[in-house]
């Protein structure tokens, strides 16, 4: 067999293991600055966004060689601090030069990776731990970070994506032995290992939004009344439809999110350079059906244009559809001609009226993250015209939309004072979609300006069980979800084991609509020891919250 220093077998290995893995409401539109003259980016981020737990879409597990138990992978990102581990155990055990395990993110089909960064611990210790990427360009390096026979590297922290194009990240250990044998085996020092405790990945779009099916009596002869108007919006390879608006003439008489996707289409964040922020690798539907109700009335008689825009979570917008329509309302006969007009509006909302006034937010971030017992929050504003003129006594209202739900709710108002200020206070609740809306006239059904606000929030697990635990006996653990909103079918609870130095899972079961459960576990062996159980939260899509975990509790096993 032909033999290679170890160092150019090492660099070998690493290069074939990096080919080888590698709401409904007004919209606020943002077109961000394009990675190409076709596209923009979103970021995925996952593990850990803004000190709270987030989701590991997209990163899955591999091993190499012949690791046996001398290679292993740990998963303990639904934890505060958790990571993704990667780690070489090579003491004491044969293995074949090169083996080791991998934790490998795979971009969305069409979404190529375009930047971002990784946070990464590194120990070479007696092999070697990487974060890489496939090469995207011949005789182009795909290593971001490399630690060969190294306890730590100086790498260690954020480190930057700087290669394009690639469709997948690895970061992984190997073990690194004698290049005569093809073998290794430790026997000392430190294990090579890396973690990736957070990843923002910034990914490229280059898909454009459609529209098909379109339908509805708007389009059939001359409209009147309330019109309907059916579409679908789609973003087949993209991250998904994340807006439409529908305009008559270029004014709006409809725009929103038409589907959050369980929560997963709306923003956890908004990046420095502007794009949104998803926790999952598809965060809003590809294919979403639309359907529209359009007040004719406040439209004159004869012909007008119609015009669907639809933008994708990646802030790729397009206007997917434009037709001309007709509208023909007729006055009834006990009316004169002049109901043909525009409906009435009612009288101003506010002094001076303006039909362009904007509410400016005082300071509130657009996205944030709160705990159940601190999700209560007081947004306050002005409303001004467009020259910074205030405007007094005008209605301002705030509404709410839970994730996972398609209702709005108006939960609050109030009136601008004499400065145009404004302040409205949201109660506890779930994550959600808060409005804060005005409408330059009383009778109004379209918004002359909106503020949004996407707040997430952690939910809240109680556990209980007795301090003491005897062999052969069950012991009993139950608990309680708190804040509402559990589905009918319930929400699935982790019941976790602190052990090896870290937790472990041992059952996930579910919860009654009440959001109660419980858990028996028996003791088999280790008498004498006592161990630390929780329960955390498994948000499955239909519970309006983050993930969340109880209070530790300490049961001793005894006899």
């Amino acid at each position: 067999m032909t033999t290679r220093p170890t160092h150019q077998l090492c660099t070998a290995s690493r290069r074939r293991f990096a080919t080888a893995s590698l709401l409904a409401g007004v919209l606020l539109w943002t077109l961000l600055a394009p990675v190409s003259a076709n596209a923009t980016v979103w970021e995925n981020v996952t593990c850990s966004f803004n000190g709270h737990v987030a989701s590991t879409e997209g990163w899955s597990p591999r091993f190499h060689g012949t690791p046996s138990s001398g290679a292993s992978e740990t998963n303990t990102c639904s934890t505060p601090g958790g990571a993704l581990t990667a780690s070489d155990q090579s003491r004491g055990e044969m293995q074949t030069n090169g083996s080791g395990a991998e934790w490998v993110y795979t971009a969305p089909k069409g979404e190529p990776i375009a930047g971002g960064a990784v946070t990464i611990a590194a120990y070479g210790g007696y092999g070697q731990a990487w974060l890489s990427m496939p090469e995207v360009v011949a005789g182009e390096g795909s290593t971001l970070v490399s630690c060969f026979y190294s306890v730590s590297c100086s790498q260690n922290g954020e480190v930057p994506i700087t290669k394009h194009g690639a469709d997948q990240l690895s970061a992984g250990a190997a073990c690194v032995g004698n290049p005569e044998t093809n073998e290794c085996r430790q026997t000392g020092g430190l294990d090579a290992e890396v973690s990736v405790s957070s990843a923002k990945i910034l990914l490229s779009d280059n898909s454009r939004p459609t529209a098909t099916e379109v339908a509805g009596s708007i389009l059939e002869g001359a409209a009147s009344g309330t019109a309907s108007l059916r579409f679908v919006a789609g973003d087949s390879e993209g991250p998904g439809v994340y807006g439409v608006v529908v305009k008559v003439d270029g004014n709006p008489v409809y725009g929103g999110t038409p589907n959050v996707n369980g929560g997963k289409c709306v923003p956890v964040g908004t990046a420095p350079e502007g794009s949104r922020q998803f926790e999952a690798t598809q965060p809003c539907p590809q294919s979403v059906p639309v359907s529209v109700q359009v007040q004719t009335g406040g439209f004159g008689n004869g012909q007008h244009t119609l015009t669907i825009e639809a933008e994708d979570a990646a802030g790729v917008s397009a206007v997917v559809y434009s037709a001309p329509i007709t509208i023909e309302n007729q006055p009834s006969p006990s009316q004169p001609a002049a109901s043909t007009l525009p409906a009435e509006r009612g009288p101003c909302n506010g002094t001076p009226c303006d039909e362009a006034a904007k509410l400016l937010a005082a300071g509130q971030p657009p996205t944030f993250a709160r705990a159940l017992g601190h999700s209560a929050i007081t947004v306050t504003g002005r409303l001004t015209s467009p020259t910074g003129t205030p405007i007094k006594d005008a209605q301002v209202k705030l509404l709410q939309q839970i994730v996972g739900s398609a209702a709005v709710t108006q939960i609050a108002s109030t009136k601008t004072g004499a400065n145009g200020s404004w302040s409205l206070k949201a109660p506890a609740g779930a994550s959600r979609l808060l409005q804060i809306v005005f409408y330059s006239h009383t009778l109004d059904t379209i918004p002359a300006s909106v503020l949004d606000f996407h707040e997430n929030v952690q939910g809240a697990v109680s556990m209980h069980a007795p301090h003491r635990a005897w062999i052969g006996h069950a012991l009993v653990f139950s608990g309680q979800l708190h804040g509402g909103y559990v589905p009918a079918s319930g929400e699935s609870v982790q019941m976790e084991i602190f052990y090896g130095g870290r937790w472990r899972t041992i059952e996930v079961l579910p919860t009654n609509s009440k959001g109660q459960w419980s858990y028996k576990y028996v003791f088999t062996l280790g008498v004498g020891a006592s161990y630390l159980f929780r329960a955390v939260t498994v948000p499955n899509g239909a519970y309006p919250f983050m993930s969340s975990h109880s209070k530790p509790v300490r049961v001793t096993v005894k006899r």
